[in-house]
């Protein structure tokens, strides 16, 4: 008799414990999709009513089948427990623990487009820190509030169960018919979509978590990248940007020390030989060389633009229309520094836009002159007279951009290499050398070179040599990984004494102080590249990825952890 109301006794605790749970995965369900709402304000914009139709749908209809497969897995068999008191104590921790990961989710995708993976949990731990813009402090308000909203979720589904009267509440059963039609419609809209190649749906795929999987493709139009990618920092006002991040703090060096910043365009790494470039080859030897600094763009402006402002180009446009000033520039003006640049062999038009982009479109600070030859003339006679004053001064050499053969190319190479090394004698002639950083690269590879990738590495690998007062620095070569994104970081560092972190001004870093890093993230055209010491990881505009070296293009797998990493550098300034 003990043993049949025992039996009895288990068999209506678990009819009372799935009753009960419901009841409460029912209330969970509206919590789910009231949290989710964060994904529609989060998702790529709508531009057709019928995709606004299919991320409505799909947002009432995956948020809720989510909240039944949870059921299924962890409530459901939770009621053969017998016990109801047990059953709705773990049945408030599991909805608590599945809610906050759910709001997670959803802070992952407002700020970085991503759901929660392995590869997302194990970046967040070993790389996303606070600095970054990812912090969690809404969950010293969300955690009690969802304790709180689960207590009383319990005792709802409690009552609603000790209710005597009968009552007809068809509010549920409208609630669920509702979110299956949803489900369906959502699925069927895809698949249609799908069929007829309808990218404004189809790029929606990945917004809500554990929907279909995320691409390389559907990763890049969620963040924008695909749809428009020379539009990610333009704006009708800098509002819609945070640069810098945080107040640029400075301690001024013991040492005040001129920068001289010589760009050679048009010239690539492979161009140095004992026969042409003798002097450069002297200097590389000489001083501090980095062997793998790459040009992110093949385009002079846009090398100019990453070296000036460390930033990516997609900055330049509002940069340059609201007359921001680089990080560098503003404290050179605090520490009243003479600041001056010279450039040659470029039309009017793009001196000017040069100008407006440098901020040296007042007083004549940019001068256009008409040839290499002169421009160095030119550059040190202003030294000269300018030598007892801190001095910025920057060269920008283009005449080799000009030569119609390889052959007057390396004729004018040679010509330059030996008119440089005199600039630099020069240099030494005033005792300046003993107090001045000089900082020789290119920000245009040699345009003979060819390549028949989107990216040649031949190309865009130029020289970037450092002559450093400092002693330690003397005739030491580094095969770190460079950009033209780090010599803004360098100079604010090492010659103006920029304490604050280079990660709140540019997404370079300064290379004397530089680790090995994996890739330098840059972008041509609609094309999200990777550049690494090996090859170049392209991820295209349909959805493909390829790597790339000088000799083959092969196809590769998508790195989900390098995609956020590039995604949160180029997006790091918008807000």
């Amino acid at each position: 008799m003990t043993k049949l109301q025992n039996q009895f006794l288990m068999k209506e605790q678990t009819i009372r414990s799935t009753t009960w749970g419901h009841h409460f995965i029912f209330l969970n369900c509206l919590l789910a999709i009231l949290s989710g709402f964060a994904y529609i304000y989060g998702a790529p914009q709508t531009e057709s009513f019928i995709s606004f139709v299919y991320l409505i749908a799909t947002w009432l209809g995956q948020i809720s089948f989510l909240v039944f497969l949870c059921f299924l897995i962890f409530f459901f068999p939770l009621t053969f427990i017998g016990n109801f008191k047990v059953y709705r104590i773990i049945s408030i921790v599991v909805a608590f623990l599945l809610q906050i990961l759910l709001l997670v989710d959803a802070k992952l995708f407002l700020s970085l487009k991503v759901h929660l993976s392995w590869s997302v949990v194990s970046l967040m731990i070993r790389d996303l820190t606070f600095n970054t813009g990812l912090n969690f402090n809404f969950m010293y308000i969300a955690i009690p509030l969802v304790i709180f909203l689960e207590l009383v979720f319990a005792r709802l589904a409690t009552r609603e169960i000790y209710r005597q009267e009968v009552r007809n509440n068809y509010f549920p059963a409208i609630v669920m018919t509702v979110v299956t039609a949803c489900f369906i419609t959502s699925h069927g809209i895809y698949i249609w979509a799908d069929a007829s190649n309808y990218e404004k749906i189809t790029n929606l795929r990945s917004v809500y978590p554990a929907h279909y999987p995320m691409t390389a493709k559907s990763f890049l139009t969620t963040h924008g990248w695909i749809e428009d990618i020379t539009a990610q920092g333009n704006g009708s006002s800098t509002s819609n940007i945070a640069y810098p991040l945080t107040e640029i703090k400075f301690e001024e060096k013991n040492v005040q020390k001129n920068i001289v910043t010589i760009f050679i365009n048009g010239l690539s790494y492979s161009d140095l030989d004992a026969d042409t470039t003798p002097n450069l080859i002297k200097l590389k030897m000489d001083n501090l060389s980095f062997e793998n600094h790459f040009l992110p763009y093949d385009d002079l402006y846009n090398n100019l633009f990453a070296s000036w402002f460390g930033l990516p180009i997609q900055y330049e446009e509002i940069f340059t229309s609201h007359s921001v000033e680089n990080v560098s520039n503003d404290v050179m003006q605090k520490e009243e520094y003479l600041m001056r640049g010279f450039i040659s062999a470029v039309n009017g038009a793009q001196g000017e836009k040069l100008a407006r982009m440098t901020g040296m479109n007042t007083n004549n600070k940019l001068k256009n002159l008409s040839s290499d030859i002169v421009l160095l003339n030119e550059a040190a006679d202003f030294i000269e007279k300018n030598s007892e004053h801190r001095m910025a001064v920057t060269l920008s050499l283009n005449s080799l951009l000009n030569m119609n053969s390889i052959e007057a190319h390396k004729r004018h190479l040679k010509l330059l290499d030996s008119q440089i090394n005199k600039f630099l004698s020069k240099l030494e002639e005033m005792n300046l050398t003993d107090r001045t950083m000089i900082i020789i690269s290119s920000s245009m590879g040699n345009k003979f070179i060819g390549g028949t990738s989107i990216y040649s590495k031949k190309k865009q690998r130029v020289p970037f040599i450092i002559i450093n007062p400092d002693a330690e620095n003397k005739g030491v070569t580094r095969n770190v990984l460079t950009s033209s994104f780090d010599i803004n970081p360098t100079i604010a560092v090492e010659i103006l004494g920029v304490t604050t972190p280079c990660v709140n001004y540019g997404i370079g870093d300064d290379v004397l102080a530089l680790e090995q890093r994996d890739y330098i993230p840059t972008t041509q055209g609609n094309n999200l590249l990777l550049i690494s010491q090996d090859a170049v990881t392209i991820y295209k505009r349909n959805g493909k990825v390829v790597t790339t070296t000088e000799e083959e293009i092969r196809p590769a797998r998508a790195n989900l952890e390098n995609l956020i990493r590039a995604m949160r550098d180029f997006n790091r300034f918008k807000k």
